[in-house]
């Protein structure tokens, strides 16, 4: 009999449990920490594969009204928890983005961060409204190349490939390399683009 293979949920919510999971740390990604004084006015905002809510969190505190989702929802549940009382203004939501669409033009940024689907990169950027932020970063091939890390390479961008991945949006912001994190130095891939049109106002 083959063995039973361990669905995306699974392997996430064990993820979460052996990581000691702390709901809505204030420890946002230091790429869009980088970058918020391009998201201003406020509005909606969607967090992709949110985790822990720490990106969430930020966004909140810049005004967005946040939808968080996780295909985990072990993770998801204590978000749940801990919104109401340390950020309201998040959503909490499970989704698995390979099988659940997107919304359209529904949302003033969406942030990517530690997470790759290719086959979402369309639906990412229709998600943006005409003005919105998309914010993204995940390994790239300087974590395999320059680090020598073990990483299946089907979760690393090739050289240039987040660069060219989503066509309709205008590239403001681009890095590929070695960056200094917390847990110690990560081959990335960094991306800030916007979709061309007048901003929404909330």
């Amino acid at each position: 009999m083959p063995a039973r293979r361990t669905s995306a949920r699974e392997r996430w919510n064990e993820r979460r449990s052996a990581d000691g999971f702390e709901p809505f740390p204030d420890a946002p990604a230091e790429w869009l920490v980088e970058h918020r004084s391009l998201l201003s006015g406020g509005g909606r905002a969607l967090d992709v594969a949110c985790g822990d809510g720490r990106n969430a969190l930020h966004l909140a505190r810049l005004g967005f009204e946040v939808d968080a989702v996780d295909v985990s929802d072990l993770a998801i549940d204590a978000l749940c928890t801990a919104a109401p009382d340390r950020a309201p203004a998040v959503h909490p939501r499970v989704v698995d983005l390979e099988l659940e669409p997107l919304p359209q033009d529904e949302y003033d940024v969406v942030v990517n961060f530690n997470y790759l689907q290719r086959d979402l990169f369309e639906a990412l950027e229709r998600a943006l409204r005409p003005g919105g932020w998309l914010l993204f970063e995940t390994f790239g091939r300087a974590h395999l190349d320059e680090l020598g890390k073990r990483i299946d390479p089907a979760y690393v961008l090739a050289d240039n490939e987040l660069l060219h991945a989503f066509p309709g949006l205008r590239v403001r912001h681009y890095r590929e390399g070695v960056v200094e994190r917390p847990g110690g130095p990560r081959g990335v891939a960094s991306l800030v683009a916007h979709r061309p049109g007048p901003r929404h106002q909330p």
